[in-house]
């Protein structure tokens, strides 16, 4: 039995091309013209007709030495399984302002195009080094049907870049980057 194909209070496996036996087909082409700047688009096609349900199209550059800005337009089919009845599309764009190596202000806005309003906004600030992410987000969702509904909501991520990574030199313990190799760490520990 699959578990993805069997409805829940949310319904997240529903049209997630997990719950049935054939996916729908996907692609993506990215074109990048210089360092500096990447086009990428992402489709999906439905696996019994070849109809388009999903399109996005982004761009990324970094203007200046700021960081990187990303726009993306995206186009999504109906969900109706999962709550989405209308066809959606819109706008996302985000922007990153470095403040020195480490230190990160990000910034970034929804736009839905059909209903002609905002539907995200997010600020944050992350700190980034060769071992470690951290970051926290602000981020407040408008949800528009007869009046407006506002969510508030913070997001905070932790990540260790290294784990899984296969670089080291030596038995050092250490990686060329000066993070803790957590393979030679756990080779090394005691057993029992």
């Amino acid at each position: 039995m699959n578990s993805f194909a069997l409805p829940s209070t949310t319904n997240t496996g529903l049209n997630s091309g997990l719950d049935t036996a054939a996916s729908d087909y996907v692609a993506r082409v990215s074109y990048q013209p210089s360092a500096a700047l990447t086009f990428t688009s992402r489709f999906r096609f439905s696996e019994t007709d070849f109809t388009l349900q999903r399109t996005e199209l982004e761009t990324v550059w970094p203007p200046l030495a700021a960081g990187p800005t990303t726009v993306m337009y995206g186009n999504y089919a109906a969900q109706p399984l999962i709550g989405f009845l209308d066809r959606r599309e819109g706008i996302l764009g985000t922007a990153r302002l470095k403040l020195d190596p480490n230190w990160v202000l990000l910034a970034g806005a929804g736009y839905d195009i059909h209903a002609k309003s905002l539907t995200q906004t997010q600020v944050g600030v992350g700190y980034i080094d060769d071992c470690l992410i951290l970051a926290l987000n602000y981020i407040t969702s408008y949800a528009y049907s007869g009046s407006v509904t506002v969510n508030h909501s913070y997001m905070m991520q932790i990540s260790l870049r290294t784990l899984g990574g296969t670089t080291s030199t030596g038995g050092q313990g250490v990686s060329p980057l000066g993070c803790w190799d957590i393979r030679q760490l756990a080779l090394a520990a005691p057993l029992g």
